[in-house]
């Protein structure tokens, strides 16, 4: 069954404007309950971001410059820094967008997109008035329940475009320059909102990106391609990226009309006049169209979107022929428009700030894959620098231990030639004093080559390793002494040859034997002297006769124990110092995943509501 004043064919303008009034009273209230929600992100993510820069600012004040994890945290600030600013700016574009949404709540908000010159704001006019053009007369002339409020919003800065407050000013959107249009405008009957952009696409880059800046708030989208030139790449790039957002397209094919010449009634002349295209001709261009939509979007997606061939010229043209009109396509245009006011209107309204919520946290969701990212990279920098650092070790302990032999070699070389006995202990414990204080000295020094200014609370624990450690036990000094018996003989016959053959047989054992040989001789020698001759009384007195010390013996001992004692106090105390390093980086990735952890896990929550409510529209 028909509706009334509705054609087989489509409707005329005043019928679709009726079917919107009737729509107004139907749109309740659509932003409160995602406004809501968005007081509930802003309040999470304000949190977040404070935490995070704590934690990051106490980082970057404990960690010095050479620390490996330095740039690592120098980043983690600058994305922080990045990624607040990012969102403010979402946050602000989406604000401005939800504000402009604010003032046409009662309405469809119908967004008309497009390229530069595809015919936006002569359709536009044509929607508000019948006309493409309309003058001050026709404007009159209109019922008064169908006179549009026009409105002016945001404004570029580009020269050449319309001027400030012009369509408010002259009910009407520029057409026929260049680039007629720099603002956001628009015009509002009952039940609709009109709004014309900026062109996409266009040699003011300023223009398009203002366009884009409230596209995503509309609740239906008619996107303007003119037919002369349909299916471009970068005309189905800024509708893949619309689909993606979940929004309502229709797509318009502008223009579909050509300008033939024809014979004039007096038979004499050539008269121009406007034609719609063929049927053949029009609908290849639909079937080429939709074909690359399908190539775009996919063809589940691409089935959503309508395509429209129509001429707003040929449609004032003929205004009053209804067949003439339906040839325009502007009459199958109302006749979507109404269908979709009428079957989804309410439902379309009542889900797009929903889902423009919906789509804001998921791209603020994304920007946290970054922090995750740096997170999971942190401790490679520091894997990259303790290899470096542990490659290097074995040089650094030879050139210690070499330099800790020259102190050591110096040292004794001042012992031999001062030495004596008297206070040589005294001495040596003074050198054990120095050594000690000599190997941290040469420890510190070394390892500074490696880990620069890291070494910042390092010293301690390299003193902590040798202070009274007890790793060089060094023996007291000792000078060896053996004790000599002298013979003391009486005299008598048998003495006097005793004496001889003590004297000869101990010469001979002294150079067999030494003082012992020598002993052992002459009682071997005086036995056998004695036995030819008279017998007499032998007696012995003891001397004592030095005969070395073990000073190089401590050297030796000194050298090795301090050399190996080096090695271990180098390896150990640069393995104690890589385990703080890394426990403070354990430190503060555990409280920044934590934070992160805590923040995704009520942003996932928040979406699963905003989910949630979504499938009950």
């Amino acid at each position: 069954m028909k509706r009334e004043g509705f054609s087989a064919t489509g409707m005329r303008r005043t019928e679709l404007l009726a079917s919107f009034a009737e729509l107004e009273g139907k749109f309740s209230d659509s932003l409160g309950w995602a406004k809501v929600q968005e007081q509930a992100f802003e309040d999470l993510r304000q949190s977040f971001m404070a935490t995070i820069e704590q934690q990051l600012k106490r980082a970057a004040g404990q960690l010095p410059k050479a620390h490996p994890a330095h740039g690592q945290i120098t980043a983690f600030i600058e994305l922080m820094r990045s990624t607040k600013d990012e969102w403010n700016a979402k946050v602000a574009g989406r604000e401005k967008g939800v504000r402009f949404q604010e003032d046409f709540d009662d309405s469809l908000l119908v967004f008309v997109n497009g390229k530069v010159k595809s015919g936006k704001s002569s359709f536009g006019n044509y929607m508000a008035w019948g006309h493409t053009d309309p003058t001050a007369a026709l404007k009159q002339q209109v019922d008064s329940a169908y006179v549009p409020e026009f409105f002016s919003h945001e404004k570029t800065g580009v020269q050449g475009g319309d001027e400030a407050g012009e369509a408010r000013s002259r009910r009407e959107f520029r057409v026929g320059a260049i680039e007629a249009t720099s603002t956001i405008q628009g015009f509002r009957l009952p039940g609709l909102t009109w709004v014309d952009s900026p062109g996409l696409h266009s040699m003011n880059a300023e223009n398009g990106e203002l366009a884009k800046a409230y596209v995503g708030h509309a609740d239906l989208i008619l996107y303007t391609m003119k037919s002369d030139a349909p299916g471009r790449e970068s005309d189905m790039s800024e509708i893949q990226q619309l689909v993606g957002k979940e929004k309502k397209i229709v797509l318009l094919l502008t223009g579909s009309d050509d300008v033939e010449e024809d014979v004039a009634p007096d038979g004499l002349s050539l008269v121009k006049k406007v034609v719609m295209k063929d049927a053949a001709r029009s609908g290849r261009q639909v079937d080429y169209v939709r074909k690359v939509l399908e190539d775009a979007c996919g063809a589940e997606l691409a089935a959503g979107i309508d395509i429209v061939p129509v001429s707003a010229r040929y449609a004032q043209l003929h205004a009053g022929d209804e067949a003439r009109l339906a040839e325009s396509g502007v009459g199958a245009l109302f006749g979507t428009l109404h269908r979709i006011a009428c079957s989804e209107g309410v439902r379309i309204k009542q889900r797009t700030p929903i889902v423009n919520l919906h789509h804001f946290l998921k791209a603020c969701h994304a920007d946290l894959a970054p922090y995750q990212a740096l997170i999971a990279g942190f401790r490679q920098p520091l894997h990259d620098a303790k290899g470096r650092a542990d490659k290097r070790l074995n040089t650094i302990v030879h050139a210690a231990q070499g330099e800790l032999q020259g102190f050591i070699d110096q040292y004794f070389e001042r012992f031999e030639a001062g030495r004596h006995e008297a206070g040589l202990d005294a001495q040596l414990a003074a050198f054990r004093k120095d050594l000690n204080a000599q190997m941290q000295e040469i420890a510190k020094t070394h390892l500074a080559a490696v880990f620069e200014d890291m070494m910042s609370g390092f010293a301690t624990a390299i003193a902590d390793s040798y202070q009274d450690s007890g790793l060089l036990r060094l023996p007291d000094f000792e000078v060896k002494k053996v004790t000599e018996q002298i013979p003391r003989v009486k005299s008598g016959t048998r003495g006097r040859n005793s004496v001889i053959g003590s004297a000869l047989l101990g010469t001979l054992g002294f150079f067999l034997g030494g003082p012992a040989g020598a002993g052992i001789g002459a009682s071997i020698g005086g036995a056998l002297g004695g036995a030819s001759g008279d017998s007499a009384s032998t007696s012995f007195s003891e001397i004592e006769v030095t005969v070395g010390d073990n000073l190089q013996e401590i050297r030796l001992q000194a050298l090795r124990q301090a050399q190996q004692a080096l090695d271990t106090g180098i390896r150990d105390a640069a393995g104690a110092l890589w385990r703080s390093v890394e426990q403070e980086v354990d430190g503060l990735l555990d409280a920044l995943a934590a934070t992160i952890g805590q923040f995704d896990t009520r942003l996932q929550a928040l979406v699963a509501v905003i989910e949630q409510k979504q499938e009950t529209l």
